[in-house]
């Protein structure tokens, strides 16, 4: 119904020529302010890095400073700390306190710096300061990393703090770090003659990265060459190596900055990255913005547009529903009287009932040529009614000249009657069957009768069969009482047992059967009425069934035996459906079985 409606293809239309532009407009409004943000955001977060990776490098250049107090430490009794360092003899206490007095020192000049370790080749001892606490011992702490290959000073990954096998007064709990490691060398012949460690805690680098990124909603990753984590937002991964494969790109780019999209994993977004690379660090800054964050702006951009236009979209879609009405009201005016027409809701000779539509457009052109039209067939439609009843009249007078069918059955009642006076009942029981079978079939008023009377009616004719073959067969009724009410049409079951007795039935062979039977089976999706004839006779052979079969829906038919069930067949489908059917089928030994089935799809009323 939709696709042939004017009025619904108009308003489809209309629809579609407004729909199309404005969600066309929100689409491109949409992604041009998801890239346009997307690249300011990277635009301006790759400042951000930039100037954090400045401070960065002169926090860090400001630590390895520090530690160059090594060689130019005060002046004491017993000489610079270096030379101390560097003295081929037993460290005696003036020079112990010395050495620690200047690791005292070099610890307050950072702020950051939580201890300081250093190990002097020459007199084979190990020294460590942390704020007020000192401590020293024979040896080295074996545990240090070795030094890169040509590298005199480069920073350890964040890890935990210890105390370097020193014994301590005061115990030190551990805390994440970042260890810078100086080679100290003797200048003249450029060998090592031992090793400074100044172990920093991470406060200024977190305060300087928890500045380029919002928390819960951005990451930042600070990363060495090796992947491994020497900031980020889990301090419990500080010093670890990266899990996911999503930092590799940045880290193994030739590239000294850029960006990259990452969509694997739950974390899809954008990662914009900077190298930090001096001669002691090697560390790459990561930060990871996530595609909710970063189109949260172009969202709410496109929220406030797709509002705006949804507003003006409701007005243009309800004024295209108006015009799309006024305009087709009037095809559904017409449209409505022609029903009613078909209907047969417009009595005989009132078809050129006035059509209100009082347009002068085209519509209302068409409506005028319509009402012609009426007039024309309603004058047509009198004049064919008019000669039907001259020949209804003509046919009465010619029915009134013959025989009333009514004379006979009062006649075959007084012949009954005459039996009755004359003890014969046997006389008086056929002829009342016979009265009924007369009254049955010549009663016109009714084409359609309940499964009941036609059952009624094979009765009355099987006991004039009785009488004519001396009881010779035998007759078996299985009538389910639910199908006895349902209307079928007038005499379709005589012409099938008829056929039993012209064609099957041989009463010098044997002695005959015939069952009819009338069930509504229920193991179907759909309800059927089943109405079976089956009989012992001589029945038929393969290929005449085959030709019977073949022959039976044929529009021209001469065979004798064929016209009885096309005619039935027929008058079912006409009344019930062109579903219903008529099948033929051998019975075992011997005889011949007709089953109709009649879906059960339209109401019957007598």
């Amino acid at each position: 119904m939709f696709r042939h409606s004017i009025r619904n293809k108009l308003i489809l239309f209309l629809l579609i020529a407004t729909l199309v532009p404005f969600t066309t407009s929100i689409v491109v409004s949409y992604i041009f302010t998801k890239e346009k943000v997307t690249e300011d955001t990277i635009t301006n977060n790759s400042a951000l890095i930039s100037q954090a990776k400045m401070n960065l490098l002169n926090y860090l250049n400001g630590v390895v400073q520090a530690s160059t107090t090594i060689y130019t430490g005060q002046y004491s009794s017993v000489g610079y700390l270096y030379d101390i360092l560097q003295t081929e003899r037993e460290i005696d206490y003036m020079s112990d306190k010395v050495i620690k007095s200047g690791l005292q020192v070099m610890s307050h000049s950072v702020k950051e710096i939580k201890q300081i370790y250093l190990y002097a080749s020459v007199s084979d001892r190990s020294y460590l300061a942390s704020s007020d606490i000192q401590g020293s011992m024979i040896g080295k702490y074996e545990s240090l990393r070795q030094f890169p290959e040509n590298k005199t000073v480069y920073f350890e990954t964040t890890h935990e703090s210890h105390n370097y096998n020193i014994a301590l007064n005061v115990y030190s709990a551990p805390t994440p770090v970042l260890s810078m490691h100086r080679k100290i060398m003797y200048s003249p012949s450029n060998i090592s003659i031992g090793e400074l460690v100044i172990d920093l805690q991470l406060n200024l680098v977190s305060e300087i990265s928890q500045s380029l990124f919002t928390h819960d909603q951005e990451e930042l990753y600070i990363l060495d060459d090796k992947g491994f984590i020497v900031f980020g937002p889990d301090v419990s991964k500080w010093g670890q190596p990266l899990e996911a494969s999503w930092g590799n790109e940045a880290i193994y780019s030739d590239l000294q900055k850029g960006s990259y999209e990452w969509k694997n994993g739950a974390y899809a977004g954008i990662n914009i990255y900077e190298k930090m690379k001096t001669d002691y660090v090697n560390w790459t800054i990561v930060k990871r913005l996530p595609y909710e964050q970063l189109t949260k702006s172009a969202r709410q951009l496109t929220l406030i547009n797709s509002m705006i236009l949804t507003l003006f979209m409701l007005i243009v879609i309800a004024g295209t529903i108006y015009i799309s009405i006024k305009f087709t009201e009037p095809i559904k005016q017409l449209l409505r009287y022609i029903t009613r027409i078909q209907a047969g809701q417009v009595q005989l000779g009132q078809l050129n009932a006035d059509i209100e539509l009082t347009r002068t457009d085209e519509m209302g052109i068409l409506a005028n040529r319509f009402h012609g039209l009426m007039q024309d067939l309603n004058q047509m439609v009198m004049r064919e009614y008019r000669l039907e009843l001259a020949n209804k009249s003509n046919q009465l007078m010619a029915l009134q000249a013959q025989i009333n069918p009514h004379f006979l059955n009062n006649a075959l009642q007084s012949i009954g009657t005459l039996a009755l006076q004359h003890e014969a009942p046997k006389i008086y029981a056929l002829i009342s069957y016979l009265a009924k079978m007369m009254h049955y079939s010549m009663n016109t008023n009714e084409s359609v009768v309940p499964l009941r009377k036609e059952i009624e009616h094979i009765k009355a004719y099987l006991e004039l069969q009785k009488q004519r073959f001396e009881h010779q067969f035998e007759i078996i009724y299985d009538i389910e009482e639910s199908t006895k009410a349902i209307s079928v049409p007038k005499m379709i079951l005589q012409p099938l047992v008829e056929n039993y007795f012209k064609h099957g039935f041989k009463p010098s062979e044997t002695t005959g059967l015939l069952r009819i039977q009338a069930t509504m089976p229920t193991d179907r999706e759909d309800e059927y009425l089943k109405l079976i004839i089956e009989d012992n006779g001589i029945g038929i052979t393969e290929e005449r069934l085959r030709e019977v079969k073949s022959r039976l829906n044929a529009p021209s038919i001469t065979d004798a035996a064929c016209i009885g069930l096309s005619n039935v067949l027929t008058r079912v489908q006409l009344y019930f459906t062109d579903d219903a059917t008529l099948d033929i089928e051998h019975v075992q030994p011997q005889g011949l079985r007709i089953v109709i089935h009649i879906p059960m799809k339209r109401e019957q009323t007598e």
